[in-house]
């Protein structure tokens, strides 16, 4: 019995819970610019009037960092090239390197910062913050946080250098500059962004046979996972406990304060109500008196919301999602602004982004995905959405039921090869419904055009139009497909629709038709739709949709005290133009009175 009593304590003894995660990590070197004192450990070289001093921005860092006094800051000047260089570290196994950047983005054209790395003679680029704003469509002004893995540096002697060159570019303030090991141990803890996630890993010992961890701010909230992942999506500092147990006993490690998730402003977005169409020449195409849900679609957690509307029977509102309806067919601007306790950000289009009433062309694809069109080849077997030897007689796109009854005169459709063999080939268009299966079902209407008709110019946007003798009635609630095909497949001819592909799991519109084959592998008349979730895309097939069955009337900008005179479009290079460029546009806006305004545009 004692014998027994002895290897039972044993074995409880050896059961201890212990836990670490990927993220967690020590700062070895902080730099928080918060005294003149700290602010020497730095060299400064200046060409400029104004170069890098102590000072804050609108939105000081203490709203990320509570014990923040003051950041290194930087006003815009001309004929700036302003250094700010750290002293030599030694980089340790494991090392991140973290800071924050408060500026905004519209002038980073004309000015803007460069990360480098120096060891002895050599300068590497880390970030340059001109291309980042780019990736990110960033506009601001927030708090920023910035990240670099010094994986490549572990064990060298480094210098890391602000350079900031330009003419009149954008105010800067840089803060929080840490580089961090990574730590298993109780010293560590966990720093990162709300809506980052954290790997955690169970590092306990003796014969474990479960694991009950809670996870407080975190999702999931429990988990009985070895070595679970959690996401963080609210700010705050959050404690971590792991339960494990052997069957008989059972030993618990709390880590209070562990996991400490920082805000970040928010970045505002529209969300298309339902009911709306994309378009490849506006922002979204709506019918008018009909109630519509806008959707904030903005990340950061904002804690307000305020919309403004143009056309609609409300002119503002601060709901964060606001239901307004268009009372008058027009184009109409359309602007959100989130905000919340460490920053705010707009989402603003010009008066031509929203069109109410009327007639569009609508599709599937975004506007950010305009410049992403291609072509799925295929190789020896043809291509998908064309021509093509597997058996795939016709392509569909999927749209979403009106809300209203509407009339389909014609389809576009923007093919990237029209090469033809069979020019007299007939390729047919078809509108149907979705069927019970929510495949297409019956016909609602068709068209043709001959294979030697398409067209197609690869130095302008060009559509081949496929008109119906009568408009196509769509009654309201009807989800429709826009049917094409069957492509020829003779030798020489080669014949693709443009579409946009995406990831595993997103969006997907474009169907396809598979014949059935008898037992010597030729096609029958029968077969079967597909949805293509293997590799998700939309086709570049556009109906042109009208609202109600009396035909579209014209579209006219709402009366207002002053007129637009024009539009000038700059890309973030600078450049300048008359039409939209793809991306993103800084839209300058004249108006008869004298007055002009900027705002931001993605096409």
């Amino acid at each position: 019995m004692f014998a027994a009593l002895a290897v039972m304590s044993m074995r409880a003894q050896s059961l201890v819970a212990s836990f670490a995660a990927d993220e967690a990590s020590v700062p070895y070197y902080e730099m928080g610019w918060d005294s003149p004192s700290e602010f020497d450990n730095w060299t400064y070289q200046s060409t400029s009037s104004s170069t890098w001093k102590l000072g804050n921005p609108s939105q000081p860092f203490s709203s990320i960092d509570l014990t923040s006094m003051s950041s290194m800051i930087l006003d815009y000047a001309s004929g700036q090239n302003e250094v700010a260089t750290s002293p030599a570290i030694e980089i340790r196994p494991g090392s991140t390197l973290e800071f924050y950047c408060y500026a905004s983005g519209i002038y980073l054209v004309y000015g803007a910062w460069k990360l480098y790395a120096i060891e002895g003679n050599n300068r590497t680029l880390l970030i340059d913050q001109f291309m980042w704003a780019q990736d990110q469509g960033y506009d601001g002004p927030s708090w920023e946080r910035f990240t670099v893995d010094l994986a490549p540096y572990a064990g060298k002697t480094v210098q890391f250098s602000f350079v900031y060159e330009g003419d009149y570019g954008e105010d800067e303030a840089i803060d929080g500059f840490k580089i961090l090991e990574t730590n298993a141990g109780d010293e560590a803890v966990i720093n990162i962004s709300e809506g980052e996630s954290v790997h955690f890993r169970d590092l306990s010992t003796g014969n474990v046979t479960s694991w009950n961890w809670t996870f407080e701010g975190g999702t999931p909230a429990t988990s009985t996972e070895q070595n679970p992942v959690v996401t963080y999506n609210r700010s705050g500092s959050y404690a971590v406990t792991l339960t494990v147990g052997d069957g008989a006993t059972t030993d618990t490690k709390s880590r209070t304060g562990y996991v400490n998730v920082h805000a970040e402003a928010p970045v505002a977005h529209v969300g298309m109500p339902d009911g709306a169409y994309l378009s490849p020449w506006v922002m979204m195409f709506v019918p008018t008196d009909v109630p519509l849900t806008f959707k904030d679609a903005s990340t950061g957690n904002p804690t307000s919301w305020t919309w403004t509307f143009q056309g609609t029977d409300v002119a503002t509102s601060n709901a964060q999602n606001p239901t307004v309806t268009y009372v008058q067919e027009g184009t109409y601007g359309l602007k959100l602004e989130v905000a919340n306790e460490v920053g705010s950000s707009v989402d603003e289009y010009t008066s031509n982004a929203i069109q109410a009433g009327g007639e569009q062309e609508v599709w599937n694809i975004a506007p950010e995905e305009n410049a992403n069109l291609t072509m799925m080849e295929m190789g020896w077997y043809g291509n998908y959405a064309g021509t093509n030897w597997l058996g795939m007689g016709e392509f569909a796109e999927h749209f979403d039921a009106p809300l209203v009854t509407a009339q389909v005169k014609q389809v576009n459709v923007y093919f990237g090869k029209t090469t033809a063999a069979s020019t007299d080939a007939d390729i047919e268009m078809k509108i149907m419904t979705a069927g019970d299966d929510g495949m297409p079902d019956q016909v609602l209407g068709s068209t043709s055009v001959k294979a030697g008709d398409l067209a197609y110019d690869p130095t302008t946007v060009n559509a081949t139009e496929f008109v119906f003798n009568e408009p196509v009635l769509i009654p309201a609630g009807t989800e429709f497909f826009a049917v094409i095909g069957p492509f020829p497949n003779e030798n020489g001819d080669d014949i693709a629709i443009l579409l946009c592909r995406r990831g595993a799991g997103e969006k997907c519109t474009g169907y396809h038709f598979v014949y059935d084959e008898d037992a010597n592998y030729n096609y029958l008349e029968t077969g079967k739709w597909y949805q293509n979730v293997d590799d998700p895309l939309s086709l570049a097939v556009a109906p042109m949709l009208s609202y109600g069955p009396n035909g579209p009337s014209s579209v006219e900008q709402p009366q207002t005290d002053k007129q637009v005179l024009s539009h000038t479009y700059y890309n973030l290079a600078g450049m300048a133009s008359s039409k939209p460029f793809d991306g993103v546009n800084i839209v300058v806006t004249r108006y008869t009175d004298g007055t002009q305004t900027a705002t931001k545009v993605l096409r």
